[in-house]
């Protein structure tokens, strides 16, 4: 199997992964999950040269991440 398709899966499984840990309320590691997600379809779109799916997942780690700084400098 292509690398790429194996990382397209992964990253696919480890999304919805992550949007089990969000409904059930478990953070900060559903972001984590859906950070490395998020990482593995911005390679896939780059590979594969497919804009809309970079468009999507890269602006997640704009998001994501600044929320995960707030949350642990501002946590204690």
């Amino acid at each position: 199997m292509n690398h790429i398709v194996f990382i397209k899966y992964l990253s696919a499984v480890t999304i919805l992964c992550a949007m089990v840990l969000h409904v059930q309320g478990i953070t900060p590691w559903n972001s984590f999950l859906q950070i490395i997600g998020a990482c593995g379809w911005i390679y896939v779109g780059y590979r594969w040269n497919e804009k809309a799916i970079i468009l999507n997942f890269l602006p997640q780690l704009f998001i994501i991440i600044p929320g995960l700084v707030y949350l642990y400098y501002n946590a204690g």
